[in-house]
Parts: C-alpha cells; sequence; structure tokens
C-alpha cells in the first residue's frame, strides 16, 4: 500500500480512492512475492469501486489457462501439467496456488475476476498493455474476445495451441514478440531455464541491430554456462514488424527494467521495475496529459526517502 500512499490514495469504503485520479494497473497482479492475495484484494477492490482500471497480465492468463480443463487431452488442462513443462509451469504458479489455496471459493473468485479483465486499454491520451501494443495482434484480440466481455474457455484454450491466430496474438500482446535465436546464441536465465529467443525492444524506434532490438541480461550465460557472447551487429528482418512509432504514449509492464526509471523511449513507458526482486521499489508514472513522457513524473516506492518496509508486490 506505500506506493498508493505516496499517490494520495486514501481507502474509502475498502477501497483505495484519489479524489482526481484513477489507478492504472498493467498486470501481473501475482506469482511473485509473499503476499499475493492481499495484491489481487487492494487492486480488485479499486477496480470494482471504479477508482481503478487493470489490465490482464501473462501470470493472470497463465493462472486461468492452468485452472480450464482441454477436452482435447483430457485429463490435462490448457496450460498443461504434465511431464516436464508441467513441472515448470506448476513450480512458477505455485506460490500463488498456496497462498489463495487451491480450488478455494477465493481462488475460484480470482478466476472469475480475471476473466472480466481486458487484454488491453485504449483511453484516447494514452494506452496500455501488458507486454506490447500491435495492432494487428489487438484486432485478432478483438475477434475473440470483444471489448467489454470475458475470456471463454474456447478462447483461452485456443490461445494456448501453438499455430493459431489466438496464440500468436496473446505471446505478442502479454508476452511480448521475440527474436528467434540460433543454437550458438541461446542463453539461460537466472531461472536457470534455456532460452530459444530474446525479447524485442518493439517500443524503441531507434534501435536497428540485433544487439540493439535484442533483450538479454548483461550477465546471461551461454548454453555451455560461459559468459554469453551477446547478439550481432546484423540488422533482424522481424523487428520492424513490432516496432512502435505512434505519438501517443503507450504505458506497458512485463519487462522487469532496473534503475532509476525513465521513459523507455519518446512515447513509451514501462512502469515495471522488478518491485518482486529485493531491493527494488514498486514504480508509477503520473500522466497529467502530456503527449511526450519525462523521467520527473515517475513516482517510486520505497523511494530515496521512503521507510524500508516491503512493498505491496
Amino acid at each position: 500500500m506505500g506506493l498508493l500512499d505516496v499517490l494520495g490514495y486514501r481507502v474509502v469504503d475498502g477501497a483505495h480512492r484519489h479524489p482526481d485520479r484513477t489507478a492504472v494497473f498493467v498486470g501481473d497482479l501475482m506469482d511473485r512475492g509473499p503476499r499475493q492475495v492481499e495484491v489481487v484484494r487492494i487492486v480488485r477492490a479499486m477496480h470494482e469501486a471504479g477508482s481503478a482500471l487493470v489490465v490482464l497480465g501473462n501470470h493472470e492468463f497463465n493462472a486461468l489457462s492452468y485452472a480450464t480443463p482441454d477436452p482435447g487431452r483430457p485429463g490435462d488442462f490448457a496450460r498443461t501439467r504434465q511431464g516436464r513443462r508441467g513441472a515448470h509451469n506448476t513450480r512458477q504458479h505455485q506460490a500463488y496456488l498456496d497462498q489463495v489455496v487451491e480450488g478455494s471459493d477465493l481462488h475460484h473468485e480470482h478466476l472469475e475476476w480475471f476473466r472480466t479483465l481486458p487484454l488491453y486499454l485504449d483511453l484516447g491520451g494514452i494506452r496500455v498493455a501488458h507486454a506490447c501494443w500491435h495492432p494487428a495482434a489487438l484486432a485478432v484480440l478483438d475477434k475473440w474476445v470483444p471489448p467489454g466481455t470475458p475470456l471463454t474457455d474456447a478462447f483461452v484454450i485456443e490461445a494456448n495451441t501453438r499455430g493459431t491466430e489466438a496464440f500468436d496474438a496473446v505471446e505478442v500482446v502479454l508476452k511480448g514478440p521475440e527474436l528467434r535465436l540460433p543454437p550458438e546464441l541461446t542463453w539461460i536465465d537466472p531461472e536457470g531455464t534455456l532460452r530459444h529467443a530474446a525479447r524485442l525492444r518493439w517500443w524503441d524506434d531507434a534501435a536497428r541491430t540485433c544487439r540493439e532490438v535484442g533483450l538479454i541480461p548483461s550477465n546471461a550465460r551461454a548454453a555451455d554456462g560461459t559468459p554469453h557472447p551477446g547478439l550481432p551487429d546484423t540488422m533482424p528482418d522481424v523487428a520492424d514488424d513490432f516496432r512502435y512509432l505512434d505519438d501517443v504514449p503507450v504505458f506497458f509492464g512485463h519487462y522487469w527494467f532496473t534503475g532509476s526509471p525513465a521513459p523507455a523511449a519518446r512515447h513509451a513507458v514501462c512502469v515495471d521495475y522488478s518491485a518482486a526482486r529485493q531491493g527494488c521499489s514498486l514504480v508509477a508514472y503520473r500522466w497529467d496529459g502530456e503527449s511526450v513522457p519525462s523521467a520527473d513524473r515517475f513516482v517510486a516506492f520505497p523511494g530515496p526517502d521512503s521507510p524500508t518496509e516491503p512493498s505491496v508486490a
């Protein structure tokens, strides 16, 4: 609750409210941290009170997928629980399941609320998506989930089926477009998973080469455990398909930025600054109608002068 307090929100009739502002959350309210149920409670109360808007994150979508039976695979779910992949999916989701108590009434309430969350928001002056704003992918999602309608089981299953347009659209909007890598450039992430792709800096209209466009941590390891050599200075074909060139500011999360908060590009703002990691802060951007975001509009908690108490995420 610390960041909401700093932003001037106060609890009125069971929900945080601000006299002049509406909060916008970019998703991924769970699967990380010790107080996931509390985070969902706070944000859901604000959403239902009209003091916040919320877009679906890939973790909320994964939660729905994990709980949605797949009729094409009897005994399994849209997000598989079987085999090595299933073990990975369960491990990623286990902390939330333990806190909410899997199968409880509260768990079912969360899932039904997640279904109602929009996949993106176009608010006129700003746009919001969890991982990427891509008009072609958003058009596909609109066909399956018209604005204002909940996600159906049919959509959840289709969007977990590789090779479908729904799968591809969800991958882009909720997880971000990626650059496929040759075997010699695969890398191991901090959780020990071998990655065959690098996320794209789709928001960066100046990035051109693979090295500039692809997101690989500076401390990443190659598949053999040695330091990763980095991406080459060649020109990727895929980057221009996703590059954001509009003048409307777009806000997103997902990418675990680090360092001092600042706009990701001239018209793009990430507000995910790795809050679930030790020593990192919850970050918000206080928008006042400007078309070009600036670093002085960011608010962080804990900040340099904040008490060192745990954040809600």
